[in-house]
């Protein structure tokens, strides 16, 4: 009987632990936006926010890296602007290969906060962390111009 007890103890155990490890993980970074990131409003919740913006930058022909609903959050692969093509960041010019990332948190019922930022590579050093080598592209860059489209596309669907 004690045997059975134990057994039954280090399972239990074990499966609380998978348990909080599942919780603990998700899509959502852990690091914030840059400073100077576009913020806006969205009259709706912070998953049908994250819905629309897949589809609005999924059309633009960006690809999905990562996107919960769920945690409020989308980032695409990284998409040359030039050529238009997705998915690498040695497709062209390191000044017009782009990364978006779209962070949405509700604000009051049916009201979303959508930060986002477009950013490029400014540096490639293997030795530095992949955050640290990025930076915001100007507002005057395409990429930026892509990443406000978006949201206005999701406002013009929901209302701000």
């Amino acid at each position: 009987m004690q045997r059975r007890s134990n057994l039954m103890y280090t399972a239990g155990a074990l499966a609380g632990f998978f348990v909080l490890a599942c919780a603990a993980g998700g899509v959502r970074p852990s690091y914030s936006p840059f400073e100077g990131a576009y913020v806006d409003t969205v009259g709706a919740n912070p998953a049908d926010v994250v819905q629309e913006l897949v589809s609005r930058v999924s059309a633009e022909g960006f690809s999905v890296q990562w996107s919960s609903p769920q945690e409020g959050y989308l980032e695409t692969q990284w998409y040359d602007i030039v050529n238009r093509v997705s998915g690498g960041r040695n497709t062209g010019s390191p000044e017009n290969v782009v990364l978006l990332r779209f962070w949405a948190d509700s604000i009051a019922p049916g009201r979303t906060k959508v930060t986002a930022e477009a950013v490029y590579l400014r540096e490639s050093d293997p030795s530095v962390l992949p955050r640290d080598a990025e930076a915001l592209v100007p507002r005057t860059h395409g990429g930026w111009t892509m990443m406000r489209m978006a949201i206005e596309g999701a406002k013009e669907r929901f209302g701000s």
